[in-house]
């Protein structure tokens, strides 16, 4: 897995992808996510050392999924989505004033990359959220400005290891056409039933 999550991001192996979802005023969680995300892994008798776990304030309930497939390739992403964090890319820094709402994307996809395709994939997975977010017509709470995302997103790339690993993911590849469409149609799903 390739991600920047709270907890277990970076490149890792990892067998679970949590998104679990907090209350809004959750100070435990949102001051000190690490040691609040394995304490709830551990409750759920599951590893921490093998999970990568994002956390967001939008409601799971409302979480989107979309899977593509071509032959026997298969990519399949879930998104939950809030936008009352909504920023542009390169928006005045908040300081620390955020409020409850993310984009969060798992992307899986059934057949093993490379770890330069897994970087590939995580940009890939960010400009399907961008366009997204664009189509929807949502707007930073800064500068009013079409936004990008929000200020708390964050993405997870996961592909089985072993075997023959893709080298590439980019535009041009099948495997790239098909990473895009699953992630733009669950983050477009999940935007439309947005709560925050």
């Amino acid at each position: 897995m390739l991600s920047w999550a709270p907890l277990g991001g970076g490149a890792r192996r990892a067998s679970t992808i949590v998104n679990h979802q907090i209350d809004p005023g959750d100070r435990a969680a949102t001051e000190r996510p690490r040691p609040y995300l394995e304490a709830l892994l551990r409750r759920l008798e599951l590893e921490p050392r093998a999970a990568v776990a994002m956390m967001t304030g939008a409601d799971i309930r409302k979480a989107s999924y979309a899977m593509v497939r071509r032959g026997e390739l298969i990519a399949g992403a879930w998104c939950t989505a809030g936008c009352s964090n909504a920023l542009r890319i390169g928006d005045p820094a908040t300081n620390g004033k955020m409020r409850p709402g993310t984009i969060n994307i798992a992307l899986v996809v059934n057949q093993p990359l490379s770890a330069c395709a897994m970087a590939e994939a995580l940009a890939m997975v960010t400009e399907a959220r961008v366009a997204a977010v664009h189509e929807a017509g949502v707007s930073s709470t800064r500068t009013l400005r079409p936004a990008t995302g929000t200020g708390t997103d964050c993405i997870v790339i996961a592909s089985p290891v072993g075997g023959s690993a893709h080298t590439y993911c980019g535009k041009h590849t099948v495997i790239g056409e098909l990473i895009g469409k699953a992630a733009i149609r669950s983050c477009s799903g999940a935007l439309r039933h947005r709560g925050l």
